[in-house]
C-alpha cells in the first residue's frame, strides 16, 4: 500500500516494447486486473492511474499527452515516483525525469498499489529496483523489526502490548 508514504520504483523493459498498450502505474483494489480486449487498462476509470508506452496518461477514461511515444523494440527503463504526502506522480524514463504527471492523489482514502499492465505478447518487464522514505525512526524500525518476523506467529510471541503488536502487524501486510 502506498498512501501517505514516498516511493520510488524502476521497470526495465525488454526490447519488446510494442502492441496497443503497455502502462505502468497505480490503482486501487477495485480498478480492473484483466480485460479480454486490447484495451489501455491503467486510468479507464477513476480507480487507476497510468501512463501508456505511447506517451499518453490515463486516468479517469481521460487521456492526455505527456511525453514521446517510447521506442519500439528497444530497451527502456520507466522509473515511478509516487510521493502520497504531496499526492503526486512523477514518471522518468531511462532515468530522465518527465515532470509531474498525476495531482491530487493525497485525497484518495482507498489503498493504492502499483500496477502495470500490457497487451502486448510475450512481454517482460522487470522490477529493478524498489526504494521507500521512512517517516520517521519508529517507522524504520517497524519495518526492520517485521523484515526480521518469518510469520505472524512469532509476532504473537513477542511479549509486546498489544497496540505495538497491532501496529507492527499493519506493516507486516504491506511487506508480503
Amino acid at each position: 500500500m502506498l498512501n501517505n508514504g514516498r516511493y520510488f520504483w524502476e521497470v526495465h523493459l525488454t526490447r519488446r516494447v510494442f502492441g496497443t498498450s503497455m502502462m505502468f502505474g497505480i490503482g486501487t483494489q477495485k480498478a480492473r486486473l484483466h480485460a479480454s480486449s486490447f484495451t489501455n487498462l491503467l486510468g479507464e476509470d477513476g480507480n487507476s492511474w497510468g501512463l501508456s508506452h505511447k506517451g499518453i496518461l490515463w486516468h479517469d477514461g481521460f487521456r492526455t499527452n505527456y511525453t514521446e511515444p517510447f521506442r519500439e523494440n528497444a530497451v527502456t527503463r520507466i522509473g515511478i515516483y509516487f510521493d502520497g504526502i504531496a499526492g503526486t506522480i512523477t514518471y522518468f524514463k531511462d532515468g530522465v525525469c518527465l515532470g509531474v504527471a498525476f495531482r491530487g492523489l493525497h485525497k484518495v482514502k482507498e489503498p493504492l498499489y502499483p500496477m502495470i499492465s500490457s497487451t502486448a505478447a510475450k512481454t517482460m518487464m522487470i522490477l529493478n529496483s524498489m526504494r521507500r522514505e521512512y517517516i520517521d525512526l519508529q517507522d524504520r524500525c517497524r519495518y526492520v523489526i517485521v523484515k526480521l518476523l518469518k510469520s505472524k506467529t512469532d509476532l504473537e510471541q513477542l511479549c509486546l502490548p498489544p497496540i505495538i503488536k497491532s501496529y507492527l502487524e499493519e506493516e507486516m501486510w504491506t511487506m508480503r
